[in-house]
């Protein structure tokens, strides 16, 4: 496999998006709550593993951004061995998202907008 710089930049911009995504990102909060919970209600946020030895290694996954990374970069590797050129399209569309999340919070914390909350109706 020969990869250009170009293409470096986005397989480890795509294996960011994803690994947030994964471990950080409230949208994937239901299915990361079946392997382990987060409690960041004190100064030092805490976290307890869910269920048996299978859920609570996933829950240990799922807690840790360094490890989500070997794995999803482990997979990301045999997707683009599999699919190459699907994985070239999926990649880059993950990497212009990286790009953006990281502009946005780099915004955000410059400017200081505090984060949105869901209004609902009453």
């Amino acid at each position: 496999m020969n990869l250009n710089f170009l293409e470096v930049i986005i397989f480890c911009l795509a294996a960011y998006r994803i690994t947030h995504f994964l471990v950080f990102d409230k949208v994937f909060d239901p299915i990361r709550n079946f392997f382990v919970t987060r409690d960041y209600g004190g100064p030092i946020p805490t976290f307890m593993l869910q269920g048996g030895a299978a859920r609570r290694y996933f829950g240990k996954l799922l807690n840790c951004h360094w490890c989500t990374g070997i794995w999803v970069s482990f997979a990301m590797v045999g997707f683009n061995w599999a699919f190459h050129d699907a994985a070239s399209w999926f990649f880059l569309a993950l990497a212009a998202a990286a790009v953006l999340s990281l502009i946005e919070t780099c915004w955000t914390k410059t400017v200081g907008f505090p984060e949105m909350i869901e209004r609902r109706e009453p």
